[in-house]
Parts: C-alpha cells; sequence; structure tokens
C-alpha cells in the first residue's frame, strides 16, 4: 500500500484507492468520511462511493450540498481488500476505518479517543501493519486530568453557582464537545437553554434520531418568554468564544452569568485569562499525548505516519521510542509495502 497526502489522506492499493477525509470536492473513485466536522469533510460531496457511519451520513445529508449524488456505504469490498469501520470515540458518529487485504492491514484512525465519556464508544486499538494517527495533541505536555475527576468537580462548581441563583453558561463547540457537555451537565438545571447554533445541531440530531440530543429552549424562545429574567439558576450551552464577545459581556452584565470554557487547550495555565472565562476545563473529544502513545504500542504497527497537529514532533518522540514512524505532508510521499 501507499500513503500519501495530495488534497487528501490518500492511500492506495494494488487494485483500489481511496481519500480519507477530503475538504475538497474532486472526484474520487471512493472517499472516506470519518465524522462530519467541517475539516475534515467538502461542502460538496464528490458524487462517488462513500463510506461513513450512518451517523455521518445523517449530517452530511444537512451539511453539504448534492448529498443525493454520492452512494453511501457502511462496509466496502473491492476483490479481496475489506474496507470495515469502528468507533473512533471522538465525536457522534465518528469513526476509524480498518482496511484489510493481501498487502497487509492498515488502520486510520480520523481524529481519535479511548477515553470513555459515558455515551460514546471509545475507540479500541487492534494490530495492524499501518497505522494513521492524529497527532493533535502529540506533545507531552498535553496530559489530560481523569475524566471522571474533572466532570465530577465541575459539577460541583456549576451546582454551587446555581445554587447561589448564579446562571452559567457552558461553553463547546455544537457538534461535538456540546453533546459531552449535555449528557455530562445538562440534568443540573431544569431550565437548559441552547444558543442558536447549539439548537440547531440539537434538533438536527433529534429529527435524525441520533443519540446525543438533550431536551431544551432555544436561547430566542427564552429571551422571548422573559425566562432568563424570572429564572436565575439557569444553564445556557453556546459556542466556545472569547469572554469579550458582546453576546458573553451582555450576559455577564445583564444576568451576571458566570462562563464556562471546555476545550483541551485548557491544560494550558494562561488558557482561561486569554479568553477571558471564569473557569476552564480541560476536557477534550480527542486523545491526549498518553493516550495516543497507547494507541501506537497497542496497535504496534510495522509503520506509523502522524497527521494534524504536532505531527513531526510526535512522529519524532515515536521514533525515539522505537517506533518506524514519520510525519505524512505535502513534501513527503511515504510508501508502505507489504
Amino acid at each position: 500500500m501507499k500513503v500519501y497526502l495530495s488534497k487528501a489522506i490518500r492511500i492506495k492499493g494494488k487494485e483500489w484507492s481511496i481519500a480519507c477525509d477530503s475538504t475538497n470536492s474532486k472526484y474520487y473513485s471512493l472517499v472516506f468520511y470519518s465524522h462530519a466536522h467541517s475539516d475534515h469533510i467538502p461542502r460538496k460531496l464528490p458524487a462517488t462511493d462513500i463510506i461513513s457511519s450512518l451517523e455521518t451520513k445523517s449530517l452530511l445529508k444537512n451539511f453539504t450540498s448534492n448529498f443525493s449524488e454520492g452512494r453511501f456505504f457502511e462496509d466496502y469490498k473491492i476483490g479481496e481488500t475489506s474496507f470495515k469501520q469502528q468507533s473512533a470515540g471522538h465525536i457522534i458518529g465518528s469513526t476509524a476505518l480498518k482496511i484489510k487485504s493481501s498487502e497487509g492491514t492498515l488502520i486510520y484512525t480520523g481524529d481519535v479517543s479511548i477515553r470513555n465519556k459515558g455515551f460514546i464508544e471509545p475507540f479500541k486499538p487492534d494490530k495492524c501493519d499501518t497505522l494513521i494517527i492524529e497527532s493533535t495533541f502529540g506533545l507531552s505536555q498535553y496530559e489530560f486530568p481523569k475524566y471522571e475527576q474533572v466532570i465530577k468537580e465541575t459539577q460541583e462548581s456549576i451546582a454551587e453557582n446555581l445554587d447561589n441563583n448564579t446562571p452559567v453558561v457552558l461553553m463547546g463547540y455544537a457538534l461535538g464537545k456540546a453533546q459531552m457537555l449535555y449528557h455530562a451537565f445538562s440534568h443540573l438545571s431544569e431550565n437548559v437553554i441552547l444558543h442558536g447554533a447549539n439548537y440547531k445541531i440539537n434538533s438536527l440530531l433529534k429529527s435524525e434520531g441520533i443519540k446525543g440530543a438533550v431536551d431544551c429552549v432555544s436561547y430566542q424562545h427564552a429571551k422571548e418568554k422573559g425566562l432568563m429574567e424570572k429564572e436565575g439558576n439557569w444553564i445556557l450551552f453556546a459556542p466556545l468564544k472569547s469572554g469579550r464577545d458582546d453576546f458573553y459581556s451582555y450576559l455577564r452584565n445583564k444576568f451576571g452569568a458566570v462562563l464556562y470554557a471546555f476545550s483541551g487547550w485548557c491544560i494550558s495555565s494562561n488558557y482561561k485569562y486569554r479568553m477571558n472565562v471564569d473557569y476552564s476545563v480541560p476536557i477534550s473529544d480527542h486523545a491526549d499525548f498518553s493516550e495516543l502513545i497507547e494507541i501506537c504500542e497497542s496497535c504496534n504497527p510495522d509503520r506509523i505516519y502522524t497527521i494534524y497537529g504536532s505531527n513531526i514532533a510526535f512522529a519524532a518522540e515515536l521514533r525515539r521510542r522505537g517506533f518506524n514512524a514519520n510525519p505524512l505532508s505535502k513534501q513527503t510521499l511515504l510508501d508502505s509495502y507489504f
């Protein structure tokens, strides 16, 4: 198999070729979309065979044009080569792709997490010959605290604010992080409000029957009905932005709301001050450094390609640990033959 980068992550066998997480609409004979984040999908789908989970397919229907021109598959086979998905543990519907052929076994993780977050099945590493792995948090300083402990401590903090009639704003990306936050914190208040972007995704999940939605009212509805003035113990789930943003400044000044930011980057000690928030909580839908190492050790591949984030530094660290690892970039053409 060949692995290379040419407007998409390309994997080429003797009789087939597949493009993974291509953000352009160029025609490929076969494509794989690991999940529906905007940096992993095109605005216009190529009219070709597409491998994705059912959840990602449903989201793509709403996020892309010419959806009907794509032909979707959960599993795929070309001759003796099989293409099978497994949960990547990243966000709703995220999957990794395992390719098995006479040339060997390759796993493409996309974005990945092996942490148990309560409602998304984590990625389960398996032995392979070649591993393509993300390295968003591929530096040793990115070690996240135990997920369960962080959630427990944050629940206590939020509950204390609500008990004092102080409303809270929980900020995270509308697809992915938001569903983690709903699962962990929405039960703490009877007054659950969603910002427009969150409400749109939440309505989409409900309409498509996808797990992860929450019962709520929209911010617009809450504002029109005066709910936020009547009730002091509301939770607003909203996108992650700086607390200096006009909308968040308004919520602080008008209602005395406190802001919680949720991100893996919160591991940095100055993140709270850079974002001008009251609380910064280091939880992520990506694997941290130790978890990335654990995936590599469990897969124990003959060759590793690192992608995204700190791919050069992470590849160097893997080589130091005895792996045959290289960063995948536009400047390199890396061949892997079995």
